[in-house]
């Protein structure tokens, strides 16, 4: 095996250091553990800040400890207006009452320590924080974790949704989620002490065997495997450049989960995958053909390998 998913990590030879090394999912109900959640700009930890950070520490289960702060960066803090409508943060709140961005992530790593972390949908959480804690070079963030989303899919298998705030009202924990850090991390434990009192052991056992265990490049790989939001699925991609993952392995990983590799760009190509450093190169003839299709509006997406690793990383923690 030389691209494979282990006990939901996902493990590429030769390009392992191109990977966030985060750590391993641990569904279970502890005593002990740091229950957070940030808020954001966006969706992407590549293009979008942290606006907002919350934390609580429980122990014994208890809380003993709180976290809280509005992040402030040193050029932009502007928030785009959706978000604003969504959580009522702003960027003239985060100028006025927020903290220095290095100052409020080294805190927040600190309140961590060495504790497991919980959250909900919590890989989103930790890929922005573990970027944010690199830039500064602080620790890193490879904590093991709970995620509450996959227990609530183990609880409610049959739901279309699982949102935080479905959870909150089937149980009748609160009718609306706040969209605040520190309130939703208050809200998350209190729908992961109602699963803690109705989980059997073998809803558990369920949810651990959703963790994906899969090896990408073997010779058959069954669709069940692969489960859902498969980033490949579908895609025509095109591997150029100086790529450490091995080609034949990735494209034997693309045609396993559903893609199609192609050696060449054309009209109809999804992903242009290329090495980190010929992202931006002038002579890479793949990328400047793959220009010329765009500007004729075809839908090319210029990934670079690490970018594309992350989407896969992502995936095989879903």
């Amino acid at each position: 095996m030389s691209i494979y998913v282990k006990n939901g990590i996902l493990h590429v030879s030769g390009a392992q250091d191109k990977l966030r090394q985060k750590g391993q999912e641990r569904p279970d109900f502890l005593s002990n553990y740091t229950m957070l959640d940030i808020e954001t700009t966006g969706l992407s930890p590549y293009r979008d800040r942290i606006t907002e950070l919350g934390a609580v520490k429980v122990r014994n289960g208890q809380i003993v400890d709180q976290y809280t702060n509005l992040v402030k960066f040193p050029k932009n803090n502007k928030v785009p207006a959706f978000i604003t409508k969504l959580n009522g943060i702003t960027e003239e709140q985060i100028i006025n009452e927020g903290i220095p961005a290095e100052q409020a992530i080294t805190e927040f790593r600190e309140f961590i320590g060495d504790d497991v972390i919980a959250g909900y949908n919590i890989n989103f959480d930790l890929n922005f924080l573990y970027d944010l804690s690199q830039k500064f070079k602080l620790p890193i963030l490879n904590n093991d974790y709970v995620d509450v989303l996959r227990l609530a899919r183990a609880y409610y298998p049959r739901e279309r949704h699982n949102r935080l705030i479905d959870c909150m009202q089937r149980a009748g924990i609160a009718k609306v989620e706040q969209h605040h850090g520190l309130a939703d991390s208050l809200d998350t434990i209190k729908v992961y002490n109602d699963f803690s009192e109705h989980f059997t052991d073998e809803l558990l056992e369920n949810a651990r065997n959703e963790i994906k265990n899969v090896d990408l490049t073997g010779d058959e790989v069954d669709y069940y495997q692969l489960g859902y939001r498969n980033p490949v699925q579908n895609k025509k991609i095109v591997l150029s450049g100086h790529i450490h993952m091995d080609n034949e392995d990735a494209g034997k990983m693309i045609e396993n989960m559903g893609g199609k590799n192609v050696d060449k760009v054309d009209p109809m190509t999804n992903y242009l995958i290329m090495g980190d450093h010929d992202f931006f190169r002038k002579d890479n003839e793949d990328l400047n053909t793959a220009r010329d299709f765009i500007k004729n509006g075809s839908k090319i997406k210029r990934l670079s390998e690490s970018f594309f690793l992350g989407m896969l990383d992502d995936w095989a923690r879903s």
